[in-house]
């Protein structure tokens, strides 16, 4: 029996998307960690918006994802 693919079989080693769509999703995830009024909560959100920015420089000069 095939085993069923996961998640990680699906990621490509490019980013998929334009690098505005990464940064508009950064944007966002920084407002709501202004919103947000617990410091756990506002520093994980302030992490992922750094995972977004992060994507967004990727895609502006086409860098790979991971190594394969």
């Amino acid at each position: 029996m095939v085993p069923a693919p996961t998640e990680m079989d699906y990621l490509s080693t490019r980013p998929p998307l334009p690098a505005e769509y990464y940064r508009r999703n950064a944007a966002r995830v920084r407002q709501l960690a202004s919103e947000a009024t617990t410091a756990g909560v506002k520093e994980r959100l302030r992490d992922v918006a750094l995972q977004y920015e992060r994507l967004a420089e990727r895609a502006d000069h086409g860098t790979p994802l991971a190594n394969p």
